[in-house]
């Protein structure tokens, strides 16, 4: 389904990986020359700079040819009808780039897949007159940010797909009556459980492996989402929206709890757990709560609260520090030494081959050497 070579992908992953444990001298250089060698990939990866330059030109070039479309189709298709045309046009563009070019994450090919889901969503709304039902809308841009997830793992659109299927449910259960309207915070809350349980399942999947990084994605989206379900200003203000009465909610005091033991729960769970996705989450969630208890209630001016805030944030953060300075149950504050192990997908076992396949050796038995006292590699040789 995925559009790019896999086996590309995974000699990326493996080289990204090889790189990594080169850096930390965990490999020596004979070996990571031999492993690039041997697992060489075929994209067009420019740095950062280059790709937001071709992003940006990518743009350009196709807004002016939608332009000459519009003006060459005004009063015989409508906007509609040349948008949904245009989308098509992209699309074939970006799988020509793709498989002609070899792009992966080149701004050209990133600039092509959002113009397209951009045309194509535009052209659908215009055919009714933009006046699609917004579950509709959130169904039609659900189905579209899935395909082109499986199609191209795009990590932003992965957050389009998630926020698009909140949207679904939000809409679908305020049609719904008054109970279904009262009871979605915690559907919203249930399915983020859901939802994070489900991805963290697939995280490690072998067959799943090219999408990792969008899963992850969406375990985070799925953590700030069951905050967001169980925040009392999101709850306020969108049970303000659905019925169109402004004023305080009921169970307020428990949707202050949510919005202050949530961040606290997701800290102690990322160090309990030795989770850093939690702890980075509750982390930034503290922030959100702060700004939500000072929204409700005056008690300084905001300058003052963000000050304490930032205080407490790097004070707590100090304290962590220090206490895991020491590790404690496996947890500890120290830089990993290395970052991605090798035992991520199958990149252990194709390393290893590939590195001591050809070592010219027949003995049995642990063979020691190379240093003045018995030493095993001490002088640099195994």
């Amino acid at each position: 389904m995925i559009a790019y070579n896999r086996e590309s992908l995974d000699n990326l992953d493996i080289q990204v990986q090889a790189m990594e444990a080169f850096d930390k001298k965990l490999l020596p250089a004979e070996e990571y020359d031999r492993i690039r060698a041997a697992h060489p990939y075929h994209f067009y990866l420019p740095n950062f700079f280059v790709r937001i330059g071709l992003f940006i030109l990518t743009m350009i070039a196709a807004a002016c040819g939608l332009g000459l479309l519009l003006l060459m189709g005004v009063g015989s298709g409508g906007f509609g009808t040349i948008a949904v045309i245009y989308a098509a046009l992209a699309y074939g563009a970006l799988e020509l780039f793709i498989h002609g070019q070899k792009m992966y994450g080149s701004g050209v090919d990133d600039a092509l897949l959002w113009l397209a889901s951009i045309c194509f969503l535009s052209g659908i709304a215009a055919a009714d007159d933009f006046d699609l039902h917004p579950a509709t809308l959130s169904l039609i841009t659900l189905l579209v940010a899935f395909i082109c997830v499986l199609r191209y793992a795009d990590r932003l659109m992965t957050l389009v797909a998630y926020g698009a299927l909140l949207c679904l449910v939000f809409y679908t259960a305020a049609a719904l009556g008054p109970i279904a309207r009262a009871i979605l915070p915690f559907l919203i809350m249930a399915l983020s459980i859901g939802f994070y349980l489900l991805f963290t399942s697939l995280e490690n999947k072998h067959s799943l492996r090219h999408y990792r990084s969008c899963i992850l994605l969406l375990r985070v989206a799925s953590l700030l989402s069951l905050y967001a379900a169980g925040n009392y200003f999101v709850v306020r203000e969108a049970n303000e929206y659905i019925s169109h009465h402004p004023g305080p909610i009921a169970l307020g005091w428990l949707w202050w709890l949510f919005t202050i033991l949530i961040p606290i729960f997701y800290i102690v769970k990322g160090i309990q757990k030795k989770d850093a996705l939690f702890l980075w989450t509750g982390m930034a969630l503290v922030t959100a709560t702060v700004f939500t208890v000072r929204y409700y209630y005056h008690i300084m001016p905001m300058e003052s609260i963000m000050i304490i805030a930032g205080s407490l944030l790097i004070a707590g953060v100090y304290a962590v520090h220090r206490y895991l300075r020491t590790p404690k149950h496996g947890f500890t504050s120290a830089q990993p030494d290395y970052k991605h192990p090798l035992t991520d997908l199958p990149a252990e076992a194709i390393i290893l081959a590939e590195t001591f396949k050809n070592t010219p050796t027949t003995t049995t038995g642990v063979q020691f050497g190379g240093g003045t006292t018995g030493g095993g590699g001490a002088g640099g040789q195994y």
